[in-house]
């Protein structure tokens, strides 16, 4: 029976659903005005949409053709250009008798010529600086500035040689090559590049704890002790330099940051730390290991800095080359462009690197990329600004192996999170408190302070539900082994036995397990794999257990491979206990360890059956997306508008990253902070039509090639 259209629009108005438009007519009026994002904080940097790019200017690149270069700038939409000024080499007329100067420069003023020209363009400089290496010329006469290694010597490499984070070329000298260079040039930022304890030279040889005279000194006049010799964790003296390797360099950190504020408190600062810096430095890189790309760099990295600092931005670089040894070669295009993806769909700025220029590339293979991506951001950039993400997951970042298989479940389930530092918690920095969150996972965070697990259950206490993973809260933070579980929400008692791990190791799944985890999850699943160190707790109060361990069964021959009721033990594999107001879900294991080493199936029933189906935590996206589908919410602070980006993972074939496939028809049911007048597709330009009942949203998104962004606008 054919129903009259106009009939069927009554029916859904009078029943609270509303139609939106679609088609050529509505894109007209989507157009007419652009929401207003407003700012963050006044600043051009912080969530601000910033599109940087770093060129590692070599000693040949001086004679380069300086118009050639910034309009490949130009062309590429950046905003931010980084190029090298001093440290290492000076690339530009210094003055100083222990800088090195560019010997290619032949009495130009390299860096002077393109300041001048970026700013003439609108683009902002920031000047690179790497005071890790000094040339062995200098090094001869200054041996005081330099690092040595655990065999008595200094550490060479073409013609540079490492210098100590104690010694005097750190610690003073660079101040002078700052000072010089930033009097000199009106630059808008400054990066370092290898800051903190160098123990590695470029080709890969590590070369011990520095043993020069500064640090056994200053090691000894702080702590009382004997500068270790040997990296180990079990030695409470190493333990002991580790904190004075942090402490030592924050404190270099927020002296040449304060310093650098002092000459020009416009300057911002950009490092691989989170000490002293407006920019938090990481790199989306590819190694030469056997290991696979980690897919989820960009979001990773970014995530991070958004979701533990409110006064910190990400600077989350592509770099451009395969591996550190092959400079001059590219890491897949596909790759690249998810890292990329990565950075901008989560709303931070867009950072890519090449060795040289964009122009003198051997290959060039990912350049069209790179100007289709900068250039669908300039585009689009009203809708990069002043954003916040819509999550209501927190990730405390632990052990890095259980961090990348929670990265990869939440990612794969469609769950929105924030990624958390653990030292953030609680601070005038972090953009959120705990209790914002409807569920925490900690997974795997051995070394807590007293501070942060009083922290954890007081958020359970009040009546926040926590999701523990792993060896969590096991260690002090030093990471000295205290043995007991500290957690008092957990619902166990302190004292554990461990359970190495260990071949043919399962957890049975049993039918009462099912009521409670859900039979859908796991109707064709009675055992999951254990290929990872078990904790045998006792339960306290009124905690609940699920799954028991089934440890180091018979596994050959075949005819051997069997257990019986009497292998199976009463070592719970996950207690859920309810703690104040709130509620914990303990799984004494890795879990997340054991999806990013196999992403099986058993191990994600699991995890979703602990978020979801224990602790009830509700999810802020509906969909039926392709787990290759990877999904971000972001929301204009302004309240001006919110998107959800969608990022297609698919093209990979083992270590093969070829184009992704286009992903067809996702339906897509969220609710957003207002009524929606226009759902719109920013990467196809389509209009979308909707659904709107009872305050939420639905609408199919046709097709997602690489990626694709649904912007939502309000009435």
């Amino acid at each position: 029976m054919k129903i009259n259209p106009n009939l069927l629009a009554l029916l859904l108005l009078a029943s609270g659903v509303v139609l939106g438009q679609t088609g050529a007519a509505k894109k007209t009026a989507a157009n007419s005005t652009k929401p207003d994002p407003g700012s963050y904080d006044g600043t051009w940097w912080n969530r601000a949409p910033v599109r940087l790019i770093q060129t590692n200017l070599r000693e040949t690149d001086a004679l380069m053709n300086t118009d050639v270069y910034v309009q490949s700038m130009v062309d590429a939409s950046a905003t931010v250009v980084m190029l090298n000024v001093g440290g290492i080499v000076a690339n530009y007329p210094t003055t100083l008798d222990y800088h090195f100067k560019n010997q290619f420069m032949k009495g130009g003023d390299l860096v002077g010529d393109l300041v001048t020209k970026l700013h003439a363009k609108g683009i902002k400089v920031i000047g690179r600086f790497d005071f890790s290496k000094i040339n062995e010329t200098y090094a001869e006469k200054k041996p005081e500035w330099l690092y040595v290694g655990t065999n008595g010597k200094h550490v060479h490499f073409n013609g540079q040689v490492h210098t100590c984070p104690n010694g005097g070329y750190q610690q003073e000298y660079g101040f002078e090559i700052l000072k010089e260079a930033i009097t000199k040039y009106p630059l808008d930022g400054i990066f370092f590049n290898m800051i903190g304890y160098t123990t590695t030279d470029y080709g890969g040889t590590y070369h011990g704890i520095c043993q020069c005279d500064n640090c056994k000194k200053r090691f000894q006049t702080e702590t009382g002790m004997i500068l270790p010799v040997k990296a180990d964790m079990n030695d409470p003296v190493f333990r002991r330099y580790n904190t004075f390797k942090k402490t030592t360099a924050d404190e270099l950190f927020y002296k040449i940051g304060d310093y650098v504020k002092k000459l020009n408190p416009n300057l911002i600062v950009n490092t691989y730390a989170d000490a002293g810096v407006d920019m938090i430095r990481d790199e989306s890189s590819s190694w030469l290991t056997d290991e696979y790309e980690w897919n989820y760099s960009g979001t990773d990295h970014v995530k991070r800095v958004l979701g533990s600092y409110r006064d910190k931005t990400p600077s989350n670089v592509f770099i451009y080359f395969i591996a550190i040894p092959f400079r001059h070669t590219a890491t897949s295009p596909n790759i690249g462009r998810v890292w990329l993806l990565g950075n901008m769909l989560n709303g931070a700025p867009l950072d890519f690197n090449v060795i040289g220029t964009l122009v003198n590339q051997d290959d060039r293979v990912f350049i069209p990329i790179l100007n289709d991506l900068y250039g669908f951001h300039k585009k689009n950039e009203t809708f990069f600004t002043n954003l916040k993400p819509v999550s209501h997951v927190g990730l405390i970042k632990g052990t890095e192996k259980e961090y990348r298989g929670m990265i990869k479940l939440l990612s794969e389930e469609h769950i929105m999170y924030d990624i958390i530092e653990p030292l953030t918690i609680g601070s005038k920095s972090a953009p959120r408190p705990l209790q914002d969150y409807d569920a925490v996972i900690l997974g795997d965070l051995p070394n807590m302070s007293d501070q942060l697990t009083a922290q954890l259950d007081e958020y359970v206490q009040k009546g926040g539900k926590l999701l523990v993973t792993g060896f969590s809260s096991t260690n002090d933070e030093t990471g000295k082994p205290l043995k007991t579980i500290r957690l008092k929400s957990l619902g166990v008692s302190p004292e554990y036995e461990l359970f190495p791990r260990t071949n043919s190791t399962y957890l049975q799944v049993s039918a009462s397990d099912k009521k409670t985890l859900g039979a859908d999850g796991f109707k064709d699943l009675d055992l999951i794999m254990l290929y990872s160190d078990f904790m045998k707790c006792k339960t306290s109060g009124s905690s609940q257990t699920f799954m028991k361990l089934v440890p180091a069964v018979r596994f050959g021959p075949p005819e051997k491979s069997y257990f019986t009721d009497n292998d199976i033990t009463d070592s719970p594999g996950l207690i859920s206990n309810s703690y104040g107001k709130g509620k914990t879900v303990f799984i004494p294991w890795r879990l997340g360890t054991q999806y990013e080493f196999k992403g099986n199936h058993g191990h994600r029933a699991l995890f979703t059956a602990a978020l979801q189906t224990v602790l009830q935590t509700p999810g802020s996206i509906k969909t039926n997306a392709s787990p290759l589908i990877e999904m971000t919410h972001m929301a204009n602070r302004n309240g001006a508008f919110e998107w959800i980006g969608m990022i297609n993972h698919s093209g990979q074939i083992g270590a093969s990253l070829r184009e992704p496939i286009p992903i067809q028809n996702t339906t897509i049911r969220f609710k957003p902070a207002k009524p929606v007048k226009q759902l719109k597709l920013a990467r196809s330009g389509n209009n979308l039509k909707f659904t709107q009942s009872n305050g939420w949203v639905e609408c199919v998104v046709p097709q997602v090639d690489d990626f694709e962004m649904l912007v939502c606008l309000y009435q």
